[in-house]
């Protein structure tokens, strides 16, 4: 049984509206200003168009569940999965793809669910890439499965960030550091995460205006070190970027200093992509982080500045930049803690899920 994108059976979490009348659709992040923005920027410019953060939904029986791509491009050196999350009698497991990067255009990618037709049906989510770009063609259930509507997510918090919060390295959308606390606070996010973005207010600014948020995590910075010039406005950008999330009369605003790489200790490859990761960077990245604590730090209590996230371990960083799943595992429990103690005054009567642990 084929569940088209038109089919109301089928709910979409993504940041920007879908429309259910074509064939394929794409669940987009970005509106269009935002990729104007971002025009000459190569790298940027294709990760604004991946679906991080993005799920279909369903409720269903069905003992697999089969996601029907169209259009799956790779336009970064990083594993591609999907996961389904399925969610029913009080408990969660996951079911997670292969890595799809041999694989690119029209694809099906078939889930094991755990359910039996006839038994309790649950919630399914189906998250797609966080890197690969791709649209959506439908969803096949077993035939004589049940399929049925699922509340669709609410958001309520907002992601702010570059590579690290897009979920670069990992395989499943599930790995990064977002997914890991949306799922352990049971609390969904909109992940606003970009390779290789600076810190763009034009890029953002619409998401700060949205809604009122129970809590803005910023992660922006490292993208300006490598170059003389980007360095030097980083501290100019983060300021006008704090002020107008601060206007927004949100919930908590939080800002992650940009975090540990190999090279602040002289180990790690030579290059990433063809960018030197030499001396002269970790120079500019040390730079960088006493540049927006000298600004930000002011502007506190309103807005907190949160440093020494990521663990000091090359081992977890096999590109020098960027985590693996246990990598991000780190990252999202050490959040986790330093959010804890005044959790309340951003995501309000929030308890741990007890199904989930990072």
């Amino acid at each position: 049984m084929l569940l088209t994108p038109a089919d109301p059976r089928l709910a979409f979490f993504a940041p920007q509206p879908t429309d259910r009348n074509r064939p394929e659709i794409r669940l987009d992040r970005f509106p269009a200003a935002a990729h104007t923005a971002c025009v000459g920027r190569i790298g940027p410019l294709a990760n604004l168009r991946s679906s991080s953060g993005c799920a279909v939904q369903l409720i269903t029986d069905s003992p697999w569940v089969e996601l029907h791509l169209a259009r799956l491009r790779h336009h970064q050196p990083s594993p591609c999965g999907i996961a389904a999350e399925i969610l029913g009698s009080g408990a969660r497991t996951v079911s997670e793809s292969p890595d799809l990067r041999a694989r690119d255009g029209d694809v099906r990618v078939r889930l094991a669910t755990g359910l039996e037709r006839g038994g309790p049906p649950a919630e399914v989510r189906l998250w797609l890439p966080a890197i690969s770009t791709c649209a959506l063609a439908g969803v096949e259930l077993a035939d004589g499965a049940v399929a049925a509507s699922a509340r669709p997510l609410t958001p309520r918090w907002l992601v702010l960030g570059d590579s690290l919060a897009q979920g670069f390295i990992a395989q499943s959308p599930l790995d990064g550091w977002v997914a890991r606390l949306a799922a352990r606070w049971n609390a969904p996010a909109w992940n606003l995460g970009v390779g290789g973005l600076g810190i763009m207010t034009e890029v953002f600014r619409w998401a700060l205006d949205a809604r009122r948020w129970e809590l803005v995590v910023i992660a922006l910075g490292s993208n300006h070190a490598w170059n003389d010039a980007e360095a030097d406005r980083a501290g100019d950008c983060a300021e006008a970027l704090a002020e107008i999330a601060l206007a927004g009369g949100h919930g908590r605003v939080v800002w992650l200093e940009p975090p540990w790489k190999c090279l602040d200790d002289g180990h790690g490859p030579a290059a990433f992509q063809g960018v030197p990761l030499d001396p002269k960077a970790a120079h500019r990245i040390a730079r960088i982080r006493a540049d927006l604590h000298d600004r930000l730090a002011p502007l506190a209590p309103r807005l907190e500045w949160i440093t020494d996230l990521m663990p000091h371990d090359p081992r977890l960083l096999p590109d020098g930049l960027h985590p693996q799943a246990a990598g991000f595992a780190q990252m999202a429990a050490r959040l986790a803690d330093r959010l804890a103690d005044r959790l309340a005054e951003g995501l309000g009567n929030l308890a741990p899920d007890p199904r989930v642990s990072f």
